[in-house]
């Protein structure tokens, strides 16, 4: 029932509020584009992320919503990855940046809980890490959409 509504409980991989702790700590590299270290509210995750600052500009103390979903349509139909002006319902639509690529990447260090994935969005890159209770949903080769608001 939440789900014909649009309600995201099953819709996204992952879902939480982060707040930015440091932006370029290993100083800038690229004009345009930041990497920033953010912590998550529930889950706990450690996040770093290469973001386009010219076109989503964040700055420390900053907090936002992050999701990460194998589908934009909101009706769960998939979708081919390619730009869709259909006019169907997209939980784009309730975000401010979008992404959109691939977990390149599992490890995990035997007895520990804690997980690391890599996500390549055409070079901008993601670590997320924490608890793989939090992240075991994110497969190898799997394509995803991040999807950021800010709070």
């Amino acid at each position: 029932e939440d789900l014909a509504k649009g309600g995201s409980s099953m819709v996204f991989l992952l879902e939480d509020l982060f707040d930015v702790k440091d932006i370029d700590q290993d100083g800038k590299k690229f004009d345009n584009v930041s990497r920033i270290q953010a912590e998550s509210q529930t889950y706990n995750l450690q996040l770093t992320l290469d973001v386009n600052t010219e076109i989503y500009p964040l700055k420390v103390d900053d907090r936002f919503s992050l999701a990460l979903t194998q589908r934009l349509r909101k009706d769960d139909e998939p979708d081919d990855g390619t730009w869709d002006q259909s006019g169907f319902e997209s939980h784009a639509d309730d975000f401010q940046y979008v992404m959109y690529g691939k977990v390149f990447k599992h490890h995990t260090k035997p007895g520990e809980p804690d997980m690391s994935v890599f996500v390549s969005f055409g070079g901008l890159l993601m670590h997320l890490r924490g608890d793989d209770t939090n992240l075991s949903k994110l497969d190898l080769d799997m394509r995803v959409y991040l999807l950021i608001r800010k709070n």
